[in-house]
């Protein structure tokens, strides 16, 4: 449900948890890896993030 609103060119915020610590990050999905399910994203200052689509918890 969540990868319709992850395929928009939007600011996106996600709620993730990594390495059991839950974290929110804000930015703009580059890249959406669903064979190896990977998501990368870039925030404000153009720095690159990529997550884990199972550690996912909530995208807005």
């Amino acid at each position: 449900m969540f990868l319709k609103k992850l395929a928009e060119s939007k600011l996106v915020t996600i709620d993730y948890v990594k390495n059991g610590i839950s974290q929110t990050i804000k930015g703009r999905v580059y890249r959406l890896n669903l064979r190896e399910q990977m998501l990368s994203l870039k925030d404000e200052q153009q720095n690159s993030f990529t997550l884990r689509l199972s550690g996912i918890r909530k995208v807005y």
